[in-house]
């Protein structure tokens, strides 16, 4: 079991337990939550949801909402129901919530948190791939709004994260490709080993995937700690792929799920890197042919431009009415903060012959 502690620049940390045995997680709680608030999905409740009751049932009283699962459940209207839920129990300040789950009950159960009380305790035990990369760490927390991609959220750092390898045994494939496409960004942004170990191992990934997350988890966090609200513009590294993915992603109700999303998103953003000079074609190429050999669906946008393009003005990093990207000059290197016209935007995007 490894620890890892982020500390942040409002002198605040989270810690992070990596490889946690579930029976072990209730001798790292705190004493002071006489009530444990569980948020899951009826996905991943049935699976790891009592095991997780029974472990911690001596630490306090325990109570659960479930949620369905998917995008489409990270609204306002939910968050009100579990607002409710909190105050009709009587929860306090010293109580806890605990997020069991992928990214959309991280992002939810995270700005729950932050809100009630102005702020309760706030653990997370990401059970998937993409959760454990990235969603669970780093404080950002999140809701739709209007369609629009995260547009109400908050910063609010959990006090532990509790990663537990097992719970990948039960992704099913496209849960496992999600993790990929962020792993794939990390290699991009930070690290060229872990852009080289996807490139050449696609077919036994997971048994390199322990490892991978450590570093993962380490990359994130080693930002984190310099930028934790974006205030210094270090954090932007981290949306590469974000910017055309998340405009994607809100497209047809989020038929494209994030991972899928985010994966087509890498590639535009690449090309677009390609065609304004910022990277080399052979950078390019091996960006989009490993992203591709994982086979994750093709967006066809051409008839959908003028929406990725409405749904780009929404992107967090827009400043002073301009569309702002992060940009791959080499495996393991971007620049961010890069200004790209609307019309470059579409005419690099239609002009692209395999966009449909």
């Amino acid at each position: 079991m490894k620890k890892i502690e982020i500390k942040i620049e409002e002198k605040k940390k989270s810690i992070c337990f990596i490889d946690i045995p579930f029976e072990k997680i209730p001798e790292k709680l705190k004493s002071n939550s006489d009530k444990f608030l569980i948020i899951s999905d009826k996905n991943v409740c049935p699976l790891f949801g009592e095991k997780l009751r029974s472990v911690i049932s001596k630490n306090g009283d325990i109570y659960q909402f479930i949620l369905k699962s998917g995008e489409n459940e990270k609204k306002l209207e939910n968050v009100e129901k579990i607002l409710y839920y909190c105050y009709e129990n009587n929860f306090s300040r010293d109580d806890t919530i605990i997020a069991l789950g992928g990214g959309v009950i991280s992002d939810i159960s995270g700005f729950v948190s932050s809100v009630y009380m102005r702020g309760i305790n706030f653990i997370t035990i990401p059970t998937t791939l993409l959760a454990q990369v990235d969603a669970s760490i780093g404080g950002k927390t999140g809701v739709n709004f209007y369609n629009k991609k995260n547009l109400i959220g908050s910063f609010y750092q959990p006090e532990f994260i509790f990663i537990n390898f097992e719970t990948l045994k039960t992704l099913p494939q496209g849960e496992i490709k999600q993790g990929i496409a962020e792993i794939i960004k990390y290699g991009v942004i930070k690290n060229k080993k872990i852009f080289e170990l996807l490139e050449k191992n696609k077919e036994n990934i997971k048994k390199f995937l322990p490892e991978i997350v450590k570093e993962c988890i380490k990359i994130k966090s080693d930002i984190v700690k310099k930028d934790e609200k974006e205030k210094r513009g270090l954090r932007e590294i981290l949306n590469f792929g974000h910017t055309i993915g998340h405009a994607i992603e809100a497209l047809d109700n989020y038929k494209l799920n994030h991972g899928e999303a985010i994966a087509n998103g890498m590639i535009y953003e690449t090309l677009i890197a390609f065609k304004l000079g910022y990277c080399g074609k052979e950078t390019y190429e091996r960006i989009k042919n490993t992203i591709r050999s994982f086979n994750f669906p093709e967006f066809k946008g051409k008839k959908n431009i003028d929406k990725i393009i409405e749904n780009l003005w929404y992107d967090k990093k827009v400043r002073k009415g301009n569309l702002r990207f992060v940009l791959p000059e080499k495996i393991g290197k971007v620049i961010t903060g890069v200004v790209v016209k609307e019309e470059t935007i579409k005419k690099i995007l239609i002009g692209n012959k395999e966009n449909g």
